[in-house]
């Protein structure tokens, strides 16, 4: 039975076991490990990733790479791993690593040991270079060992124990890849030793150490006629109230995990007794549904979600008209008489610090101030060159932190030069987040296309996506074989509703337009028709690479 098949409803309207998820020998699997600097996600860094992709107990493909964590390695750390700061030096980074990784693992389950360690790493990596995390289903083999290996048959459940007790066929040895191989090995013993009335499923397998709710066995049947492929789901209550919304590859898949024991948010399971349907938006493509889901939620606010809710809101640094000088501000404004943004900010906190860098940098000690903060107001060539600093030229900025920076370090300061580090780092992000806004906001129309392959059936097609100032105005999938310009010129006739609610820097869609900006910066992405500009300044490298490079070559 293929992964996207359905057996009938058994009598009563239940589902059958085999219902409720993914048959394991067609899921695919992730097994992931990670050499860091150190024990916590919030401080220290990654230097190590391995992993391999596994299928029905075959090997598919493997992934390795040194990550340079742009710190010391910890001398500890270096003896444990083997991993010295000279065998990290010329590594990429991760900002360039972590998305070849996980789209190295697209549309599978991940798989660790000690799953809470390396899954939090690679969440806190994605919230520091502000890459989206794709929330994949996660199995841990060491609470999944604890329930199939007793104390009485292994002294304890640490990766190199299981790795000896089951035969594998790699000695773990603190090395990212051998350690993911070996993890592979005691997978599988796991799963052999569950056998199929236990580990049926992927989602059989992620709970096997955990009990279904009763609510979610009362609601189960909710699953029951969804259907498969890319989408929005909503989870309805009383009079058709959207509780919950939510998107997926496989909406199918998706929604039963919530009646596994794999679930087990609090939001959801409060959720779910006031479940009455599931209703279901199938989607063109998965972007299709994750802009759909936005706009959805901005729209209803279901009680159970969390996060963008209020889709209008944003925090910028703006830079006013005339004399004016820099403040937080709530609304982008058009940007003409010399106003100038930077943002959408994570928080107000950083409003202040990127004033104050800004303003040392730029205008130093030529601006006399009123009291301990930024100047409020300012002549018409320091004006000028504020704006050119958070629109056209960081330069100025760079320098002026990397030279503090220097000196901090020299004076043994170093807590201060990694503050001043972080804070140009906010600063390139704010920069760069509304210089790619700024660009995408500019061009009336465009539609591009890149091949995409279905994880289902691996049919080829090309996915085409049509944006209107930024927001999202249509998709479609075209088989690979035929010419997609005829359904790129048609998209270009539809959508023309979109145009008239684009607004400065996408202010009120900035996250739908990020996640368009996502999919068009992949490699295999063609512009197909476009209408307008959509360029960036040559001289605007608000990234982390600019910082690297002005650094070394700063005294």
């Amino acid at each position: 039975m293929s992964a996207t098949a359905r057996r009938p409803p058994r009598p009563g309207g239940q589902l059958s076991f085999d219902d409720l998820g993914t048959p394991l020998p067609q899921a695919d699997l992730v097994v992931v490990d990670l050499e860091t600097t150190g024990t916590d996600p919030s401080a220290d860094a990654i230097t190590e990733i391995g992993a391999v992709r596994v299928r029905g107990g075959e090997v598919l493909g493997e992934f390795r790479t040194f990550v340079d964590p742009q710190r010391p390695i910890p001398a500890y750390i270096a003896r444990l791993t083997g991993i010295s700061d000279a065998a990290v030096a010329g590594a990429p980074r991760i900002e360039t690593v972590l998305p070849m990784f996980l789209d190295f693992a697209r549309d599978a389950a991940l798989v660790a040991h000690n799953a809470r360690f390396d899954i939090g790493f690679l969440r806190a990596q994605c919230a520091r270079i502000d890459h989206g995390w794709p929330d994949p289903l996660v199995l841990d083999t060491l609470q999944l060992a604890r329930q199939v290996f007793g104390r009485d048959e292994v002294r304890d459940h640490r990766l190199g124990t299981l790795a000896a007790h089951v035969g594998a066929s790699v000695a773990p040895d603190h090395r990212a890849l051998s350690d993911a191989r070996a993890t592979v090995d005691v997978l599988h013993a796991i799963i052999e030793r569950l056998g199929p009335a236990r580990a049926g499923t992927l989602e059989d397998l992620a709970s096997a150490h955990r009990r279904l709710a009763p609510v979610q066995l009362r609601k189960r049947h909710l699953a029951r006629d969804v259907p498969t492929g890319p989408g929005v789901y909503q989870f309805l209550g009383d009079g058709d109230q959207v509780l919950y919304v939510g998107t997926s590859r496989d909406l199918r898949t998706r929604v039963r995990t919530y009646f596994s024991a794999s679930e087990r948010r609090r939001k959801v399971l409060d959720m779910l007794p006031r479940a009455q349907r599931v209703r279901t938006i199938p989607c063109a493509s998965a972007l299709e549904a994750a802009v759909r889901e936005l706009r959805i939620i901005g729209a209803e606010k279901p009680p159970a979600n969390r996060h963008g809710l209020t889709p209008e809101k944003a925090l910028w640094l703006r830079l006013g008209p005339g004399s004016q000088g820099l403040r937080g501000a709530r609304l982008a404004t058009v940007e003409e008489d010399g106003i100038a943004h930077i943002g959408p900010l994570r928080s107000r906190r950083e409003i202040e610090p990127l004033r104050g860098l800004l303003t040392d940098a730029v205008l130093g000690g030529a601006v006399s101030r009123d009291g301990a903060g930024p100047p409020s107001r300012i002549g018409s060539a320091h004006h000028e060159a504020l704006r050119r600093a958070m629109i056209l030229d960081p330069s100025p900025v760079l320098e002026h932190g990397t030279r503090r920076m220097r000196a901090f370090a020299g004076a043994g300061r170093y807590e201060d030069a990694a503050r001043v580090r972080s804070l140009l780092e906010t600063y390139l992000q704010a920069a760069g987040r509304a210089a790619r806004l700024r660009a995408i906001r500019a061009c009336r129309l465009l539609v591009a296309a890149r091949p995409h392959t279905d994880p289902r059936s691996s049919e080829r097609s090309w996915e085409l996506l049509a944006v209107r100032g930024g927001r999202f105005a249509g998709a479609a999938m075209v088989p690979l074989a035929a010419d997609p310009l005829p359904i790129a010129e048609a998209l270009a006739r539809t959508g023309t509703g979109e145009a008239e609610q684009v607004t400065p820097l996408c202010q009120g869609y900035h996250q739908e337009t990020e996640l368009i900006l996502r999919w068009l910066e992949h490699e295999d992405v063609r512009i197909v028709l476009r209408e307008g500009s959509w360029a960036v300044p040559a001289r605007a490298r608000f990234d982390l690479s600019s910082l690297q490079e002005t650094y070394a070559r700063t005294h």
